[in-house]
């Protein structure tokens, strides 16, 4: 079975809690990724995602230039080992309602893996990649 260490980004793209959600945006944007780990003091405290801000501001519920990161961010809810398997990665997905695991190794987080790299990993069986 493929693990999610051999699928995972590796590039950890991370934001600050006092960063308003725009600013962040645009890292995302720069970066081409849908979410940033939220780092404080040289910990990871929690997740921004593209979807986290969308709902709020669809709702008229925040003014993205203003609001902080820390009040959009929510806690990691569930990471998972790089040598757990997708399935266990797509089980957790599920589980958790996410989109977005950090992966980890001995407890420290060292990649992140995405429905977007599931998706890429299962076309690839296919050998869809033009995609």
């Amino acid at each position: 079975m493929t693990k999610v260490g051999e699928c995972m980004s590796t590039t950890l793209y991370s934001t600050t809690p006092d960063k308003n959600a725009y600013e962040a945006l645009d890292e995302m944007y720069q970066n081409k990724v849908n979410a940033l780990l939220v780092k404080e003091n040289g910990e990871f405290v929690g997740i921004f995602t593209k979807t986290d801000w969308m709902i709020l501001a669809l709702k008229g519920e925040c003014d993205i230039k203003t609001v902080k990161v820390s009040t959009l961010m929510t806690d990691i809810k569930c990471t998972i080992d790089k040598n757990q398997t997708i399935a266990e990665a797509s089980a957790l997905m599920e589980q958790g309602k996410v989109r977005h695991l950090p992966v980890t190794e001995n407890g420290k987080i060292v990649g992140m893996f995405s429905v977007k790299d599931m998706e890429k990993y299962y076309l690839s069986l296919h050998k869809k990649t033009d995609f």
